[in-house]
């Protein structure tokens, strides 16, 4: 049984890494702002007139789903995702994270229809999408104005650290094991059922307590496992390094035990959960973590 100062401290590191929770703060600062709230009228606007042309069939159909939508919601939802893009984002990985906030039934049609969205919605200048040639990929970036301590949730946000007390129990196939959120246990856009899923096996699993290898970490300094040939290569590794050490320290300042939650994907195959500490990582990955209840293995044959 978990102290409650564990507890505590796991329902702070959701409120502050989560994107479900993130997305309350950032619709409640957006509400906040005069600014935003003339984006969204004027987004709305042009949302309506896009929405009042006609175009070829297919199109038509596509957009049919979205007049029938509340497009205050709509577009304010769309500003909700674009704020986590302060920096640079390829245009096509955009389109595919935001596509969701449509609701629409098929994925394919969800991410054309908001890349379409987001051309007329960059008329409010609420974001940008630009490139830095002519042979470069389109890029978004969010110029919606945020609180400096929401901006450094967001930065993180995306990567949740391990838990640091006991994962709750699953119970069906919609459960995560974290204290404030539930999510699918099925990885994979449009994969979850529920179907039969070992969740015994999956909470056995997350049941392990693990630890960092500090002395490790202390003397070992990580390093890429890819030639840093460009300078976005430089920048991307850079934030990733800096953003796994302050997680590094974070989970050694809370008692340096913890434990990684688990999914399976559509064919059954288990995958911790995890970006910065993960024991299906890179080798530098694997080697930092430890059991955190360590036995002597007795009954090994020598050699």
């Amino acid at each position: 049984m978990d102290n409650i100062k564990q507890i505590i401290l796991q329902e702070e590191n959701e409120a502050r890494y989560s994107r479900k929770h993130i997305d309350k703060y950032i619709q409640q600062e957006i509400a906040d702002s005069t600014f935003m709230q003339d984006k969204i009228v004027q987004g709305v606007d042009l949302i309506q007139n896009y929405l009042g042309k006609s175009y070829y069939e297919s199109k038509n159909r596509r957009l049919a789903q979205i007049v029938s939508l509340d497009l205050t919601e709509l577009v304010t939802n769309l500003f909700i995702g674009i704020a986590y893009f302060q920096i640079p984002e390829l245009f096509t990985s955009a389109t595919a994270q935001l596509s969701g906030r449509l609701g629409l039934s098929d994925r394919k049609e969800a991410i054309t229809t908001v890349a379409e969205i987001l051309a007329v919605l960059c008329m409010t200048d609420a974001f940008d999408i630009d490139k830095k040639d002519r042979l470069s990929s389109l890029m978004l970036t969010s110029r919606i104005p945020l609180s400096k301590e929401l901006l450094h949730y967001v930065e993180n946000s995306l990567y949740l650290p391990p838990m640091v007390c006991v994962p709750n129990e699953l119970t069906n196939n919609y459960s995560s094991g974290y204290l404030t959120h539930n999510d699918s246990l099925v990885l994979g856009t449009g994969n979850h059922h529920d179907g039969d899923l070992c969740l015994d096996v999956l909470n056995t699993i997350n049941s392990v307590v693990l630890k960092l290898d500090t002395e490790f970490l202390s003397t070992i300094e990580e390093e890429p496992t890819f030639e840093l040939d460009n300078q976005e290569k430089i920048d991307n590794w850079t934030r990733f390094k800096k953003q796994s050490y302050n997680f590094y320290s974070l989970i050694a300042n809370q008692g340096n035990e913890f434990y990684l939650t688990n999914k399976v994907d559509k064919r059954g195959r288990i995958y911790s959960q995890g970006y910065h500490i993960n024991t299906q990582g890179t080798s530098f990955k694997k080697a930092m973590i430890d059991l955190a209840h360590e036995e002597l293995i007795e009954g090994v044959p020598t050699i």
